[in-house]
């Protein structure tokens, strides 16, 4: 997030204009509608001027092998990236490739329904800035502080994350306080039971 990138309007309306024939069902198993692999290999393909490098080949093959959500944010995902501004700095290939299979997309598709990432204008945000993120990029006008901060706010993964440890700590002390009460019940009834 060390350089300065696009402007973050111009990306989240992208995101908001994505056609949709992106968010159709990925191609799998001889069932669904769009090949995503197919997708990514054309933006690839036209980033690198025609040119397919052996890592670009591994990206689209990995992507065959990713899961419905995966491969419907990687879709929405290759529509934001195929804008122009990514699209006249080939030099951000590499940074592509490892961004279009990273841990952090998976775990973002699991946590928010895709088609939720072109809908909702907070999450729209949210995508862009993973992806400005990971490219090495903060949106335009922005600190990094200002950037880090708003991309943390934002993050869907953290929040779920947050959400289950803190169920589970609720639960936990539901469960303490219902085993004290009924100690202190069974302790009560000793007390008063005849001897």
């Amino acid at each position: 997030m060390k350089q300065e990138g696009p402007q973050l309007e111009m990306l989240t309306h992208r995101l908001a204009e994505c056609p949709p024939e992106f968010l159709l069902e990925p191609r799998r198993e001889g069932a669904g509608a769009i090949d995503v692999a197919a997708i990514v290999a054309d933006h690839l393909r036209r980033l690198l001027q025609g040119e397919v490098s052996d890592e670009a080949l591994r990206c689209v093959n990995a992507v065959r092998g990713f899961g419905k959500n995966r491969q419907q944010l990687l879709a929405i995902v290759t529509w934001l990236l195929h804008d122009p501004w990514f699209l006249e700095r080939p030099q951000l290939a590499p940074d592509q490739y490892r961004l279009l299979v990273a841990d952090s997309l998976h775990q973002l598709s699991e946590t928010v329904h895709p088609e939720t990432m072109v809908a909702d204008p907070d999450r729209r945000e949210e995508l862009v800035r993973v992806c400005l993120n990971a490219l090495g990029f903060r949106p335009r006008g922005e600190t990094l502080a200002q950037a880090t901060d708003r991309l943390t706010t934002l993050d869907s993964v953290e929040r779920e994350r947050v959400m289950r440890k803190t169920r589970a700590a609720e639960a936990r002390a539901r469960r303490i306080r219902e085993e004290m009460a009924k100690k202190a019940a069974q302790e009560a009834a000793a007390r008063y039971s005849p001897e």
